[in-house]
């Protein structure tokens, strides 16, 4: 019998695999390390042609991570067939816009020009999003040369000018570092420098232009998806700034994106004394406490948006979903503690998660006082009797933790942590 001989496809099938996975764990917001990176691209060429597929689907992504990761890959590749897949696809109708204004930017990258025929749902949200990717990388000298050769390579003479001015229309101030490094650079065609110098002296700068300029290019790096210079920009801004409502606003959604629902609390809840009764700043406020996992704050700002005016995009759809999880969570607080009223419970909700932050954070004679003032408002609150036997175990208090437990275990038969921290004891 004669020995099986394995195929293209068998032999690109667990490099595909791994690529695959990492698409998952950047859209999770998992990225990998240096090392990691360097071995992804390595398995991503053994893959061949059969990633190309995972890879372009990822351009689709609503997830920042996962269609920067598959750019990056793509990128790395840069073969003709890549090119050749990335052309295809800024002609193929039923592509979405968002994944065409990301092949637009791989080919650039590649020093490609893209096709003739692009076709387009929406030129000008596309036109809108290329122009404000583009004000993003203007924040250091190497990034600002970047475009600048951008320009100048991909751009005619003829149409630099008017290039720019679009770039001004959709970017505003933020845009004038490009205006002013066309003007300076020696390769400038002459017509153009001769339009660029009449635009410049057409577009004065207005009295804290550069404040607003650092503004605007801070949140066209969040809505590119670049959090951390993002996070950079808008904390330098705030120092600048501390009673602007749109950088305490901005930094606070940036700090929410990165993880850091905590942080994020306490800049947005800033921007919503600064603009009370502004319905983003509240449905922001609500996000981060439910990420935060301060379910009984996130319900008091829902319950604060839905009594606010909302008119921007989405509203409505924001407006249904604050009412359906008020309803559930009011539901579920009702059946905890059919006899308490709900002002009571939601007090004793938001004391429990200081307590429980300052257990987390090994501060335990404070956890201890705290979880007792949840019990006293709310005496079956069998979370706080558990974490205090924890905070009590934790200093060595044996008898005061072994009651805890004991009494949590009581409250609820099927409290795992609190049963496996009594046999802890106990042995």
């Amino acid at each position: 019998m004669q020995q099986a001989v394995a195929t293209e496809i068998s032999r690109s099938l667990a490099p595909l695999r791994d690529v695959v996975h990492s698409l998952r764990a950047a859209a999770e917001g998992r990225f990998p390390e240096p090392a990691e990176r360097r071995r992804l691209v390595r398995r991503a060429r053994q893959a061949g042609a059969a990633v190309l597929p995972s890879l372009l689907r990822a351009l689709s992504s609503a997830s920042e991570g996962e269609a920067a990761w598959a750019m990056y890959l793509l990128r790395r590749l840069g073969n003709p067939r890549v090119v050749s897949r990335l052309r295809a696809l800024l002609a193929a109708p039923q592509v979405d816009d968002r994944a065409k204004a990301r092949a637009l930017g791989l080919l650039a990258d590649l020093k490609v020009p893209p096709p003739q025929q692009v076709v387009l749902r929406d030129p000008e949200a596309l036109l809108e999003t290329s122009v404000h990717e583009l004000i993003s990388c203007l924040g250091s000298r190497l990034e600002l040369r970047q475009a600048v050769e951008l320009v100048l390579e991909h751009v005619p003479a003829a149409e630099i000018a008017a290039f720019v001015r679009e770039v001004i229309g959709y970017g505003g101030e933020a845009a004038w570092p490009l205006l002013e490094a066309l003007l300076r650079d020696p390769r400038t065609p002459r017509a153009a420098l001769a339009e660029l110098q009449a635009l410049a002296q057409g577009l004065p700068r207005s009295r804290g232009g550069r404040d607003a300029q650092a503004l605007n290019q801070a949140l066209a790096s969040l809505r590119a998806g670049k959090l951390r210079r993002a996070r950079r920009q808008l904390e330098s801004l705030r120092s600048l700034r501390p009673h602007d409502p749109e950088v305490a606003s901005a930094l606070g959604v940036c700090l929410l994106e990165l993880g850091l629902p905590g942080e994020a609390m306490v800049h947005l809840q800033h921007a919503a004394e600064l603009e009370p009764g502004e319905a983003l700043h509240l449905w922001n406020l609500s996000s981060a406490a439910r990420s935060a996992d301060r379910l009984g704050a996130c319900y008091r700002w829902l319950q604060a948006y839905l009594q606010a005016d909302d008119h921007e995009v989405g509203a409505a759809e924001r407006r249904r979903e604050a009412q359906a999880f008020c309803q559930a969570y009011e539901a579920m607080l009702m059946e905890a503690y059919p006899d308490v009223p709900l002002e009571r419970v939601l007090a004793g909700e938001e004391l429990f998660a200081h307590a429980y932050a300052a257990l987390s954070a090994a501060r335990y004679e404070e956890a201890t006082w705290r979880f007792r003032e949840v019990i006293s408002l709310l005496p079956r609150h069998y979370p706080s009797w558990g974490n205090l036997g924890a905070a009590y175990l934790a200093m060595d208090r044996t008898e005061e933790a072994l009651h805890c437990l004991t009494r949590a275990l009581e409250l609820n038969p099927n409290y795992t942590i609190a049963r496996e921290n009594l046999a802890l004891l106990q042995r």
